[in-house]
């Protein structure tokens, strides 16, 4: 094969700025030499890469790059022109460039010119000219079109990155047959649809104690593991495991994996593909070449026979039914593919306290043959039911690391400092505070669910916005904060009830005008190549620190991040636990030692007599959050600083066990 390219990668302008120099033949080597150096996502492209390389080396492919001269220096080179000889001297050729996806080929129309050597003498004469135009190009005849050969930039980098193997054609009869029992490059021929542990991937124990109990539980039960011990890739672990297992029958194994958001999707499939698996993506509104891809995933699913395991990644609400709409089980796509299918099922759960909901519950498959949940946090803040329906659902946990464990048992997380930081109301605030907590317990006792409800958010509202965090903000900043990079910081939902500004953007103008900090949002609104993009900046240090208010709780891996300032919070200590496990992650790129959080906690002002039940209510929840954080951090004066204010307001440990807590001593999670 003899290829003619163009770098379309680099934009008019970026050619015509380096000029004709030596500056854009080193800038293309040096782009050809970054993609070879790319991770190989699995151990099957691995082997193919080597043939490539073989091809290289042999002249079997030749590659050449072609760019148009004019004053400046160069442009791209835009013709599309392709030749196919046989071994009888016959041709045909073809140009232009249609749109070869699935969508382009059933939904437009698509057409392009073809020409046969052996047709008439019409088109042998077409034929005969875009031949040797191609011929004239390739061999460097055109005025005004330089080519440069590749392969000498390239053959080396793809030796010693890729190796090299010579075609087998024993090995490709031995594939045309379905010959599975032989070995093929240490991977059975069929290798392609089953997914096999990564040859870099090392296990620590405890994952694979993990997959083993769950392999023993038939299949079914829950990981129950702090953030940033490895849960997705020991459920990935586990799935091939089951998928190598079932394949031994001849049978297919469809994966069903759950999400919470779509930032995870990209994270799962760049890790699903590690291991070989060929994951489909299923989420929001999907094309029509979507569908038609995702349909023949469940097709070949639902084989009878054969080795192969299918992937299909989806979002908690894209799997769940609209409620309040016209749309049913039947009228809802990824369901209606879900019914259809009768073998093996296995799906996963991530984060799979999202799940709870009485919807989403209804949406799991029920003729699911194995089931395996992953949370830091599988029990749902304040809804028994609905953890007593997920766990029946997944099954119980056969593995449990708490947050000391995965610190300094297993070292999977650095250790951290927290300092909580006391915000107190204003009088005016605390006033506020009272009124609105005599107004909910009157409409809970009136049973009037709704007016209660909307007092509840209103007093939420009241001490997410406390006026006093901007002015403790100030002073985090004024002490050092300022200069220091890798920053999370957290802020509350909504606008501040006195200005009527949101506090995002409140909170971004004090510390770009007052500080002069390079820092960028990153909320709901931030689409994913954004998001990515602000990751990358965060780890480099060209940005300072990320705002955001929900949407950096769960799941995002952002391992360069080592400071967080929680300025606000919910009362679902599963917010806090997931915030902190961002912060906690290890970072092989930059690594950190410890991470510091800044929790600022809001308070009533000092009383001078008992505080009331509204108040109690506010300091316990608050402090008993502080505790939990405390209990895990290397710095044990802070849980004694947090069980002190707790006396100084009045509240007793015969009410809030946390209180007892020692720095040798181990909190219960879900504490209140």
């Amino acid at each position: 094969m003899r290829l003619i390219t163009s770098p379309a990668h680099l934009s008019e302008e970026e050619l015509d700025a380096m000029g004709k120099g030596e500056e854009l033949r080193k800038r293309l080597q040096e782009d050809f030499a970054a993609a070879v150096a790319k991770p190989i996502p699995n151990p099957v492209l691995a082997d193919r890469l080597k043939l490539l390389t073989w091809m290289v080396a042999n002249g079997k492919l030749d590659v050449r790059v072609a760019l148009r001269k004019h004053s400046r220096g160069y442009g791209l080179f835009h013709e599309k022109i392709g030749v196919f000889v046989d071994s009888e001297g016959d041709w045909m050729t073809f140009t232009g460039s249609p749109n070869e996806t699935l969508g382009g080929a059933r939904l437009h129309s698509e057409s392009f010119p073809l020409h046969r050597s052996w047709a008439n003498d019409e088109q042998r004469a077409y034929a005969q000219e875009e031949r040797e135009r191609f011929d004239q190009v390739w061999d460097d005849q055109v005025d005004g079109i330089t080519l440069w050969r590749v392969n000498e930039w390239i053959e080396d980098p793809m030796r010693s990155t890729f190796g090299i193997r010579e075609p087998s054609a024993a090995q490709a009869r031995m594939h045309e047959s379905g010959d599975i029992e032989r070995l093929y490059m240490s991977l059975p021929d069929d290798a392609t649809f089953v997914p096999s542990l990564p040859e870099d991937l090392t296990l620590r124990q405890y994952q694979r104690n993990a997959v083993n109990d769950w392999l023993k539980a038939g299949g079914k039960g829950t990981f129950a593991m702090a953030t940033g011990t490895g849960k997705t890739l020991t459920a990935l672990a586990a799935a091939t495991q089951a998928s190598i297992f079932i394949a031994k029958s001849e049978r297919p194994l469809l994966i069903l994996v759950i999400v919470p958001s779509i930032d995870l999707i990209g994270q799962w499939m760049s890790d699903a593909e590690r291991f070989n698996f060929r994951p489909a993506v299923c989420h929001g509104n999907l094309r029509r070449g979507q569908e038609e891809h995702l349909k023949s995933v469940f097709s070949a699913a639902r084989s009878s026979h054969g080795r192969r395991t299918e992937m299909v990644i989806t979002t908690a609400d894209s799997l769940t039914p609209r409620s309040g709409g016209n749309e049913s089980g039947s009228d809802h796509f990824l369901q209606r593919q879900i019914a259809r299918h009768r073998g093996h099922l296995l799906v996963i759960g991530d984060e799979m306290h999202s799940l709870g909901t009485s919807g989403r519950l209804a949406a799991l498959p029920t003729q699911a043959t194995m089931r395996l949940g992953l949370s830091a946090t599988p029990k749902r803040h304040g809804d028994e039911l609905g953890t007593e329906a997920l766990l029946d659902y997944f099954g119980k946990p056969v593995l449990s690391i708490s947050i000391k464990q995965a610190i300094y048992q297993y070292h999977a997380l650095v250790p951290y400092d927290y300092h909580p930081l006391p915000i107190e109301l204003t009088d005016e605030e605390a006033a506020q505070y009272r009124i609105i907590s005599q107004k909910i317990a009157r409409a809970f006792a009136a049973e009037d669910g709704q007016a209660a409800e909307t007092h509840i958010r209103a007093r939420t509202r009241l001490t997410q916005h406390a006026a006093n965090k901007r002015l403790r903000l100030r002073a985090l900043m004024n002490e050092g904060l300022k200069k220091e990079t890798h920053q999370i910081i957290y802020v509350a939902e909504g606008k501040d009830p006195e200005s009527d500004y949101p506090q995002l953007d409140e909170t971004e103008r004090m510390l770009r005008s007052e500080f002069g900090m390079r820092i960028e949002r990153y909320y709901g609104e931030t689409d994913q190549r954004r998001r990515e993009l602000l990751q990358a900046q965060l780890a480099s240090g060209e940005i300072q620190a990320l705002l955001a208010m929900k949407c950096l709780d769960e799941g995002v891996d952002i391992p360069s991040a080592k400071i967080g300032v929680i300025t606000a919070s919910t009362q679902n200590p599963r917010q806090f636990v997931q915030r902190r496990g961002r912060l906690l992650r290890r970072d092989p790129a930059n690594p950190k030692s410890h991470a510091v959080i800044y929790d600022f906690l809001v308070m009533p002002p000092r009383p001078d007599g008992p505080p009331s039940d509204s108040e109690k209510r506010l300091i316990a929840v608050e402090l008993s959050r502080a505790a939990e954080l405390a209990d895990a951090a290397r710095n044990s004066e802070a849980l004694s600083s947090v069980i002190a204010w707790a006396y100084e307001y009045g509240l007793r440990p015969a009410e809030y066990t946390w209180m007892d807590l020692t720095a040798e001593g181990d909190m219960e999670e879900w504490a209140k």
